[in-house]
C-alpha cells in the first residue's frame, strides 16, 4: 500500500484532541493510504499509551533513583556511574532487539514484535520495583541493570509497531501523537514523583512498575489487529540485515544516523548544562532556573502536535530543516548574552522549534529504511542517540572547563550555546540530501 499515490493533504485546522471512549477502542481498524489522521485517532492514541508508561518508569529511574542509590554507595561518582549506564546498553541492546524483530515470523501467535515486550516489560519492571528495596550497592546495581536491558528490549520493537500499521504518509502526526504521551510521562514523573517519594520511598517505583504494566496491556487489541493485517509487499522479502547491516550498507540510513546522533548531541548537552548556565553562569536563583526549564517542557509539549500537522502540509524534511536552523540560531547566538532578559525571549523560540525538530527523527528513520527493516531502524535511532547522550554532556563540559578564561563573565559557561548550535546547522546539509530519498519513498 505504501506505493499507492498519496491524497491532497487534509485541512490542518487545529482542534483539541478527542479522547476515543472505550467502545471506540474496541473498533480500531487498520488505516490504509486514505485514512484521514482524524479517523486514525483512537488506533494512534491506543498504540501511544506504552510510551507513557515508559517515559514515567525512566523518569522516575533517573530522577529518584540517585536518592535511592547515594546512601548505599556515599559517592555522586559511583551513583553517576551506575546511572550512566544506560549510554552503554543503548549502544548494544536496541541494536539486537530492533534486529531480532524484523526476523520473528510476523504469524506465529505473538508475532514479530510483542515477545520482545512481553520479556523487556517484565525485566523492566521488576528491576524498578526492587530497587528501593536492595540492600546493598551490587544489588541495587543489578536491578538497574535489569531495567536498562528490559527497556531496550521493549522500546524499538514496540516503536516498530508504527511502521508495522500505518502507512508512512501518517508517521509524522503518529510521532506528534507519541511525543505528547512522552512528554505527559515525563511531566508526571518529574512533578508526581517528588510528592510520591515524601510519603514513602518505594511508592513512586512501584507505582511506575504499576503503570508501565497497564500501559502496556493496550498492546493486546494492537496485536488482534495486526492478526488481521494482510500481508504487505515486504512481508515476503528478505531483509537487509541488521541494524549494523543497515548502517554500514545504507547511505540514506548512515546519513539520518549521523544527523539523529547531532540532534540528541545537542539535546542532552542543552538538557545537562542549562541549570548551570543559568545558576552558575549568569548567577541566578534555582528558582529561576526551575522556570526556564518549564518553558522548555511547555514548548515541548506544544511543538509535538504541531511538528506532525507541519509535516503533513509542507513535507516531513522540509519542516526538520526549518526547524533545525531556527533552533541552531537561537541556540549559537547565546554566546553573546550575559544576562538572564535576553535569553528568556529567545529560548522559548528555540524551545518550540527544537520541539518540532526532535519530534520527527523516528518518522524519518522508518521513511528512509528499507522495506522489512522497521525494527532495525528503530534500533538505529536508539544506538545514535546513545552516540549523542554520551557525546553531549562529555565535549560540552570539557569546552566551558576550557573557555573559563576567554568568558568571564559567565565563568565559561556561554560557550555552550555555540557548542550546541552550530552542530545543528550542520545538520541541514545532511538534511539537504535525505530530502529527495524522503520524498521518493512518500510518494
Amino acid at each position: 500500500s505504501r506505493g499507492e499515490p498519496l491524497p491532497a493533504p487534509e485541512a490542518t485546522a487545529i482542534a483539541p484532541p478527542s479522547i476515543p471512549g472505550p467502545r471506540q477502542f474496541l473498533r480500531l481498524e487498520l488505516p490504509t493510504e486514505h485514512t484521514t489522521s482524524q479517523d486514525a485517532r483512537p488506533l494512534l492514541l491506543t498504540l501511544g499509551l506504552p510510551t507513557l508508561g515508559l517515559a514515567f518508569a525512566i523518569t522516575i529511574l533517573t530522577t529518584y533513583g540517585p536518592s535511592v542509590l547515594l546512601p548505599l554507595v556515599h559517592s555522586p561518582a559511583k551513583v553517576g556511574a551506575i546511572m550512566g549506564g544506560e549510554g552503554a546498553l543503548a549502544l548494544v541492546v536496541p541494536l539486537i532487539s530492533g534486529s531480532l524483530s524484523d526476523r520473528l515470523d510476523p504469524s506465529g501467535r505473538w508475532g514479530q514484535r510483542l515477545p520482545f515486550v512481553l520479556i523487556g516489560g517484565p525485566l523492566a519492571g521488576v528491576g524498578l520495583a526492587l530497587l528501593p528495596f536492595a540492600p546493598d550497592y551490587a544489588l541495587a546495581g543489578l536491578t538497574i541493570l535489569a531495567f536498562y536491558i528490559g527497556y531496550y528490549l521493549y522500546y524499538p520493537p514496540y516503536r516498530a509497531i508504527y511502521a508495522d500499521l500505518l502507512p508512512r504518509r501518517l508517521l509524522p502526526r503518529a510521532q506528534s501523537n507519541q511525543a505528547i504521551l512522552r512528554g505527559v510521562g515525563l511531566g508526571a514523573g518529574m512533578i508526581g514523583g517528588g510528592l510520591l517519594i515524601s510519603a514513602w520511598t518505594p511508592l513512586p517505583f512501584v507505582l511506575a512498575t504499576a503503570i508501565l504494566g497497564i500501559s502496556t496491556l493496550a498492546l493486546r487489541p494492537i496485536l488482534r489487529l495486526q492478526r488481521t493485517c494482510p500481508a504487505r509487499p515486504h512481508d515476503h522479502v528478505a531483509n537487509s540485515g541488521s541494524t549494523k547491516d543497515l548502517f554500514l550498507r545504507n547511505r540514506s540510513m548512515q546519513l539520518f544516523a549521523i544527523a539523529n546522533a547531532i540532534w540528541e548531541y545537542s539535546f542532552a548537552g542543552l538538557k545537562f548544562f542549562i541549570v548551570l548556565y543559568v545558576t552558575k553562569g549568569l548567577g541566578q536563583s534555582h528558582e529561576l532556573s526551575t522556570a526556564v526549564i518549564a518553558v522548555v517542557a511547555v514548548a515541548y509539549v506544544v511543538g509535538a502536535p504541531i511538528a506532525g500537522r507541519l509535516a503533513e502540509r509542507f513535507g516531513m524534511v522540509r519542516v526538520m530543516e526549518g526547524a533545525a536552523a531556527c533552533y541552531g540560531v537561537a541556540l549559537t547566538i547565546g554566546v553573546v548574552f550575559t544576562t538572564i532578559t535576553p535569553m528568556l525571549l529567545i529560548l522559548p523560540l528555540g524551545a518550540l522549534a527544537g520541539s518540532i525538530l526532535m519530534t520527527l527523527p523516528q518518522a524519518l528513520a522508518f521513511t528512509l529504511a528499507p522495506s522489512a527493516n522497521e525494527g532495525a531502524a528503530a534500533g538505529l535511532v536508539d544506538f545514535s542517540r546513545a552516540i549523542g547522550v554520551v557525546l553531549g554532556p562529555l565535549l560540552v563540559g570539557l569546552a566551558v572547563s576550557w573557555s573559563k578564561s576567554a568568558l568571564p563573565a559567565t565563568h565559561g559557561y556561554a560557550v555552550m550555546w555555540p557548542m550546541i548550535g552550530v552542530p545543528l546547522l550542520l545538520s541541514l546539509l545532511l538534511l539537504r540530501l535525505l530530502r529527495g530519498k524522503a520524498e521518493a519513498a512518500l510518494s
